[in-house]
């Protein structure tokens, strides 16, 4: 959860959409692990009584800690310090923390009997790690009975990622064996979580409509659950997230230099000739400074800038990077830095509000992503004034869209093919277009125009949950034909 707990984009997803869901009309609870940087954050206190839970062999002992976002919203803090009292959340420099699927199967159904006290209409699991939630409440008898008037909802965020084990950590579930079938969690000999949740969710989602249609009709895309996916028929949708405009907007950034919107847009100069002094780049006349805020992996694209760099460089542009993650690519794009000391600056770690000041401080953004389930960086770019050099997948799909000069409609610059040399052609076409003064205002206008708030997205969240939870005290499940395990 964003500010304090965040490894990437989930954790702005999970402190913005709670609050959006608040401002609708809700009344949202958050169920999460007690990570240690929470702890130091949060004040809390205790919530109920000490519990213990058979996780396999073992007798797991933790608590429940509440607390309240800066929004209001209640927080419940599953405690647990043996697994989630750590520096990190999911690792450390040396890899995932070994024993990562059974903190997160323990958390799931740690959730779940915190959730029985909250007495929800709606269960509501983010991606892998809470996708024991969904699993349990249908597949355990016990919580199959108190949730039968919940109906549980599983977001994917990125399906890369699927919580995928070995069938020994299977009864670290507890749940019937016969769930570990063809028709259940197994998944080529092994227990997939993500192929659970899927299954026994009332309703599934993802993270944009055009990355839903890529992952269930494209098996290169569906990572081996495309026709789990199509399986769920109508209550499989995508619902584009939302942008976190309280607090990315220039307008109102205390953590950049000077602030600017539409109607005050000069601030920006202020802010592109501090990043460059901070970043110790020469002042270098009509070249644009382009920004890239990410994880450093082939996921991202990374590797197709490595493969185009020179040629990028020739195009006179100017490189920030803000990013960590695979140690090869992070070697090689140290090792360039020396070779383009004038065009390229490369910050191998996350800061936030560096992350701020780069925004504000770039006049492009380029998110050149193999696949991208929504993306969130391009919608802040876009409040930025930036417009972004995009690959046309997933959620990028949704949200950028080629500058047209003539018409002078769109808000960025496109391409298909993931090779070099359309990252280049692209990159051309917005060198080109920033060097024609009346033009580039035109299309800053039309990314300071994107609107991605979270009060829309969240409006789309109640409606779908009111389509697949009638308000008549009996949510009719996704497997309200399938008979228990034995029966």
């Amino acid at each position: 959860m964003a500010p304090y707990a965040k490894v990437g984009g989930l954790a702005d997803v999970i402190s913005a959409f709670p609050r959006a869901l608040k401002k609708a009309g809700a009344e949202p609870s958050l169920i999460v692990p007690a990570h240690r940087k929470l702890l130091e954050k949060l004040e809390t206190e205790p919530y109920g009584n000490d519990q213990t839970i058979q996780l396999g062999a073992t007798q797991e002992h933790f608590s429940i800690l509440r607390a309240e976002s800066a929004a209001g919203v209640p927080l419940y803090l599953v405690h647990h310090p043996g697994f989630f009292d750590r520096a990190e959340i999911y690792g450390d420099g040396n890899g995932d923390y070994p024993d990562n699927l059974q903190r997160f199967i323990f958390f799931g159904r740690a959730a779940a009997l915190t959730a029985t006290t909250l007495h929800p209409d709606i269960l509501h699991a983010h991606d892998w790690h809470a996708a024991a939630v969904p699993i349990v409440v249908r597949a355990d008898p016990e919580l199959r009975r108190k949730f039968e008037a919940t109906s549980s909802f599983f977001t994917i965020h990125n399906l890369a990622f699927q919580g995928i084990c070995e069938p020994d950590l299977f009864p670290l579930l507890g749940i019937d064996s016969s769930w570990f079938s063809i028709s259940g969690l197994e998944f080529y000999g092994r227990v997939n979580l993500m192929k659970g949740a899927v299954i026994m969710a009332d309703a599934v989602n993802t993270v944009s409509a055009a990355y839903a249609s890529e992952i269930a009709n494209d098996p290169a895309l569906g990572f081996g659950l495309d026709g789990v996916l199509r399986a769920k028929g109508e209550r499989f949708t995508g619902i584009l997230n939302g942008a976190d405009y309280d607090e990315w907007n220039p307008a109102t950034d205390t953590l950049i230099t000077k602030c600017y919107s539409p109607a005050r847009p000069n601030g920006k100069m202020a802010c592109l000739y501090d990043l460059r002094e901070e970043m110790r780049l020469p002042h270098l006349r009509n070249a644009p400074i382009i920004a890239m805020v990410t994880r450093m992996t082939t996921q991202k694209g990374v590797d197709l800038v490595a493969a185009a760099l020179e040629r990028l460089a020739v195009l006179d542009v100017q490189i920030v990077m803000l990013a960590n993650g695979d140690p090869q690519l992070e070697q090689f794009f140290k090792g360039a830095e020396a070779r383009y000391p004038e065009h390229l600056r490369v910050i191998l770690q996350f800061d936030n509000a560096l992350a701020h000041r780069i925004q504000a401080g770039t006049d492009m953004f380029m998110i050149p992503s193999r696949f991208e389930p929504c993306g969130l960086t391009q919608m802040y770019a876009l409040k930025y004034g930036n417009p972004p050099i995009a690959r046309a997948t997933g959620g990028l799909r949704d949200t950028v869209f080629e500058f047209d000069p003539v018409s002078g409609g769109g808000n960025g610059f496109v391409f298909e093919r993931f090779e070099p040399e359309a990252l280049v052609t692209a990159t051309k076409r917005a060198v080109e277009t920033f060097g024609n003064r009346a033009r580039w205002r035109q299309l800053m206008d039309n990314c300071f125009k994107a609107d991605f708030s979270w009060a829309k997205t969240a409006r789309q969240y109640l409606d779908w949950f009111n389509r697949f939870h009638p308000q008549n005290g009996q949510a009719r499940h996704a497997l309200e034909e399938r008979p228990e395990p034995g029966e």
